[in-house]
Order: C-alpha cells, then structure tokens, then sequence
C-alpha cells in the first residue's frame, strides 16, 4: 500500500519549490529549483510515482506544474504556465492540451470538489481552526533572494500542514471514496458528489447499453413541461387551480442553464392553513422572514425526513434524461434501493452502538457501587 503525502508548489519567475509532507509522520521534503541549482528530476520522479498525493487544487495547478517542471520547463516557462492556469481558470484537460503537456498516471486526491462548499484553502483553514493561516508573503512578479527561499518554504509547509487538516476531517468522504472507487473501477476520489453520481451512472449504463454516453443538444428556446403526478390532489379550489395551470405551463430554460419561473406564479400568494407562501422552481417557499411556533397543551411539534424523497418522485414519475431513457430509470431504482438499505443499516448499528455504550455505562456504575 502506498504511503501518502501532502503536496504544494510555489511558482516564481526565478524560484520554484515544491514541498511534500507525509501524512503518518509529517516529514517533509523540499525540492527547489534556481540558478545553479537544478530540480532533482529523479527525486520528484520517485516521490510522484511512490506515494499517493493530496493537494488543494492539485489536479488544475500542481500537477500540471510538476508535470512540466519534469518536462525540462525552466523558472520562467513555469511561470508563464503557472499564470495562465490562474488567469484564464481553464480546465485540467485544456490546461495539457494548451501546453502541449502529456498527463501523467500519478496516484492523486484533489481535495478541492470533496471539501463542502466553494472556498479557498485558507477559509477552510479558518474554518477548522488551523493554528496559522497566511497569505502568500511575497508578491507573485517579485524576483526571489536566497533569504525569500526560506521565507517561502515557511509559508509552504504552512498550507502543506492546512492541506492535512482538512484532509483528516474529510476523511470519511474519502473513505467512501476509495470503496467506490474499487467497486465501480472508476477513480472517484477527486470528485465532488454531482460529479460521483454523474461517472457512476454513465459507467453503469454503458454496462448495460453498451453504448457510451454523448451531451444532449438542448436548445436554449426548448421548453419543458411538468407531467401529471396523478396521485395528487388538494382540498383547496386554489391548490387544484394552480397545479392544473402547473401542469399545463411550458417551462423554459434561464441563461444560466436553469428553468425559470413563470411571473405569474411567481406572484402567486399560496394559502394553506391561513400560512402564505409562494412556488419556487424547488417547491414551496414560507413567506414569512421568521415565526416562533410553541405547542400548546394537547399538541406536539413533530419533524419528519421522507425516506427517498426526491428519487422517488423521479421514478414515480418515470423522469429520465432523454439521452438514457429507460435504461437509467432501471439503473437509478437499483442505485435508491441500495442506498435505503445502507441507511437503514447504518442506522440500527448506530442504535446497537447507543444500546452497548448503555449497557457498559450501567455495569460500571453498579460495579463502582458494590
């Protein structure tokens, strides 16, 4: 089994360092380049392809940059190639392509689409109380002194030690990762949960199909409308009115790709039980900035999860992408049915936990008395 290691580059026009730290032992390993101090092609070689790496960002900035640091690019070429990659937030794909770059089958985890949320690796490290957080000391055109280099490496191992920081707190996400990764044999690992399910489903269709999955042409003048549930109904003359009028609407597509609202349901005053509220594209939305709700004698507030909620409004009304038609429809029942299973699993282990920690916590205490 592979060791693994935290990674982190810094990029100058005259400097280049990249820093690795075991993640069991926090070792740490400096490989710089600069005038008359040539990179350690070798070492970066076997660290590479001897360990399994972690970064923030990794995939879209360090490897890429390592890649092309091995491939002979000196301080000035990598920081050309470093500044294209922040300034134009292109892809990893058109980041090798653009460059010229062959991509390297390395061992790594990109930590930046498992980590909750879209922020930086200092906000993260804010958020998890990390004992330091700096921003980079020294401005990214300045020329480097022998005195910076070391100034650098500080700041380095300080995101390396932020890096693994969140990489232990996330590590029940990458957990499950890794087990999905060897049962669907599709490396995961880097992935966010969209971004899982999306690999996962097109992976088990082409199993099923035989047939590899293309990008639907949608046009963005297509219109889109709501099938009839069937097995909805409402006491109200109003509710009845407006999901007829749901039904019978030709939703269309926003700039941004999502549908929008039409206005006139958009001013909609819904009223259920004297409360109000208003149709998001989502569902029902409360029209009140906040309430303060007790329970009166007789009464109890309850809060219920439906199991499967929106899956099952998916199969129920047999939603499918038109690229997958009923194939996906077999493959998601079978996904939804597993992972019920799996929760209500986890679930009554849980409850077992509980029920021993009692049980133990009795035995103590009956002891201590005797």
């Amino acid at each position: 089994m592979k060791k693994k290691i935290i990674i982190d580059t810094e990029v100058y026009q005259d400097y280049f360092l990249l820093s690795a730290m075991a993640v069991d032992t926090g070792t740490v390993i400096n490989i710089e380049m600069y005038e008359g101090h040539p990179l350690d092609t070798e070492l970066v070689e076997k660290l590479m392809h001897n360990h399994i790496t972690i970064g923030f960002n990794s995939n879209k900035f360090d490897i890429p940059i390592i890649v092309a640091a091995l491939t002979g690019y000196d301080n000035q070429k990598l920081k050309g190639l470093c500044d294209t990659i922040i300034n134009t937030n292109a892809s990893m794909w058109a980041i090798y392509k653009s460059s010229g770059l062959n991509m390297r089958k390395w061992n790594t985890i990109d930590l930046i689409e498992v980590a909750p949320g879209m922020a930086s690796l200092k906000i993260y490290g804010g958020r998890l109380k990390a004992p330091t957080i700096q921003d980079l000391p020294i401005a990214p055109d300045a020329t480097i002194s022998p005195e910076q280099r070391q100034e650098l490496v500080t700041y380095c191992k300080n995101d390396l030690d932020t890096t693994c920081l969140l990489y232990n707190s996330l590590l029940p996400q990458i957990t499950l990762r890794e087990t999905m990764t060897e049962k669907y044999e599709i490396d995961l690992r880097s992935k966010s949960d969209a971004q899982i399910a999306e690999a996962v489903i097109a992976s088990e269709l082409y199993k099923i199909t035989g047939k590899q999955l293309k990008r639907p042409d949608v046009k963005s003048d297509e219109t889109f409308r709501y099938l009839d549930p069937k097995i909805i109904t409402f006491k109200t003359p109003q509710l009845n009115n407006i999901l007829q009028k749901v039904i019978g609407e030709e939703f269309t597509l926003g700039l941004n790709g999502a549908l929008t609202l039409p206005n006139w349901l958009k001013k909609e005053l819904i009223v259920i039980n004297g409360r109000k509220y208003q149709m998001g594209i989502g569902g029902l939305h409360s029209c009140e900035k906040k309430q303060y709700i007790e329970a009166k004698e007789g009464w109890f507030l309850q809060d219920r999860d439906v199991q499967a909620y929106y899956p099952s409004i998916i199969l129920q009304q047999e939603i499918s992408p038109k690229n997958m038609g009923q194939a996906f429809l077999t493959l998601y029942k079978g996904i939804v049915t597993e992972r019920v299973f799996a929760k209500k699993m986890a679930a009554k282990l849980q409850c077992r936990i509980e029920t021993l920690e009692r049980e133990i916590k009795d035995a103590i205490t009956k002891k201590n008395i005797q």
